[in-house]
């Protein structure tokens, strides 16, 4: 297992910059805001919409940094599998939004892959 050392930096701004913005937001809320947010990431339509597509994409990402090609097809399963349930949720509200989130998740998997 070995380090892309041309994918650290990438990999460190990535995900680095957004997690201590949404920690040091997080920790800036009142409790009830708190409560509210925490609600909200435990609901089902976020775990299988934006979490599948967020966790799949740190995968992969770390699957390509660490180049363990199990973790990145992982990763782009969970990808693939985020972006059509979102499909799916957003399918009721509008069916071109719809299409359009399974075409950017299909071209994002066939430049990631």
């Amino acid at each position: 297992m070995s380090v892309n050392s041309d994918s650290l930096v990438p990999f460190i701004i990535m995900w680095g910059i957004p997690t201590f913005m949404v920690v040091r937001a997080y920790l800036k809320m009142n409790t009830g805001d708190k409560k509210s947010a925490i609600n909200d990431f435990k609901s089902a339509r976020f775990i299988f919409t934006i979490g599948l597509t967020v966790i799949g994409a740190f995968l992969a990402h770390l699957g390509f940094l660490f180049s363990v090609s199990i973790i990145e097809i992982i990763g782009l399963v969970f990808f693939a599998l985020g972006g059509i349930f979102s499909a799916f949720d957003t399918w009721k509200k509008s069916k071109i939004k719809s299409v359009f989130i399974l075409v950017l998740i299909s071209v994002a998997i066939y430049l990631l892959r």
